[in-house]
C-alpha cells in the first residue's frame, strides 16, 4: 500500500511506542506527512521522526500530557500548525491494566486515569480538531479501542468502559460529519505484542512467558498479533479502500470475540 497516503497530513497520538509507532511507520511508509503525539517516551519520538522524515514527506513531534486540559490545546493548535492542517487523526495514546479488581475496588485514580487518556483525550482533541480535518483531503478519524470495549473482562471495568466509549464516540463522530465527508471507525484489537501487554503479563501466575502464552490461548487463530498487524488495519481506514466504511468498529483479534 506504498504511496496510497502521499500528500496527507497525520496526527497519531501515543505515536512513539507499541501499536501508535507502528501506525506511524505504516502511515509516512505510505507517503503521508505525520506529526507523532507523544508523552513520556519523548527521545525516542524523536529518534522515529529523524529515521522517517525524507524530503518527499515531514515527520515531526508534537509532546503533550494528553491529561492536562492547556497540554492538549497546544498539542491541537501545534499540529496545525505544524502541518498546515488536517486530514487523518489516529488516536492511540493510552495506559494497560496495573492491577485487575472488581467495580466496588477499582481506585478512582485508575478510573480517572483510564477514562481520561482513553476516552476524554480522543474527544478533547476530536473537537479541537474536525473544523480542520472537515476541511482536510478525504478525512478520516480512526480510534485504538480494545476487544475490552466489545465485551466485559473480569476485573477491567475502567478499561472495558473507557474503550467501549471509544468505540461509540467513533460512531457518533461518524454520524455528525458524514454529510462533510469526514470518516470515523475505531479498530478493536485483541492481545497484541507491546511493552504494555508484557507489563500486564508479567503480574499473571508463572511470570510474563507463561502469561503471554495464555492470553495467546485466548485467541481462536491461536496466537497474540504484532502491533504492525493493528497498524495494517489502520492504514486501511485511513486511506481511500475504505472510503464507504464510516462509523464501524473492527476488530482485529484473532477471532477472539467470535467465541
Amino acid at each position: 500500500m506504498s504511496g496510497i497516503l502521499v500528500g496527507r497530513r497525520a496526527y497519531v497520538t501515543g505515536g512513539s511506542s507499541g501499536i501508535g509507532a507502528s501506525v506511524v511507520e505504516a502511515l509516512a511508509g505510505a507517503g503521508a506527512h505525520v506529526a507523532i503525539g507523544a508523552s513520556r517516551h519523548g527521545t525516542q519520538a524523536r529518534a522515529m521522526a529523524v529515521r522517517l522524515s525524507s524530503p518527499e514527506r515531514q515527520v515531526s513531534v508534537v509532546e503533550a500530557d494528553l491529561l492536562d486540559r492547556t497540554a492538549l490545546d497546544r498539542a491541537a493548535r501545534e499540529v496545525l500548525a505544524t502541518l498546515g492542517g488536517l486530514d487523518i487523526f489516529v488516536h492511540c495514546a493510552g495506559i494497560d491494566v496495573s492491577r485487575t479488581a472488581p467495580t466496588h475496588e477499582t481506585d478512582d485514580d485508575t478510573w480517572d486515569r483510564m477514562i481520561g487518556l482513553h476516552l476524554n483525550a480522543a474527544f478533547h482533541l476530536s473537537k479541537r480538531l474536525l473544523p480542520a480535518l472537515v476541511k482536510g483531503t478525504k478525512p478520516s478519524v480512526t480510534f485504538v479501542g480494545s476487544v475490552a470495549g466489545l465485551v466485559a473482562w473480569e476485573g477491567d471495568v475502567a478499561y472495558n468502559v473507557a474503550k467501549a466509549g471509544l468505540h461509540h464516540l467513533a460512531r457518533c463522530i461518524a454520524a455528525d460529519y458524514a454529510k462533510q465527508g469526514l470518516r470515523a471507525n475505531a479498530v478493536a484489537p485483541g492481545v497484541i505484542d507491546t511493552p504494555l501487554t508484557r507489563g500486564y503479563a508479567s503480574g499473571m501466575e508463572g511470570g510474563e512467558a507463561a502469561g503471554m502464552k495464555v492470553l495467546a490461548g485466548l485467541h481462536p487463530i491461536g496466537r497474540y498479533a504484532t502491533p504492525a498487524e493493528v497498524a495494517s488495519a489502520v492504514l486501511f481506514l485511513a486511506s481511500d479502500q475504505a472510503s464507504f466504511i464510516t462509523g464501524t468498529v473492527l476488530p482485529v483479534d484473532g477471532g477472539l470475540v467470535m467465541v
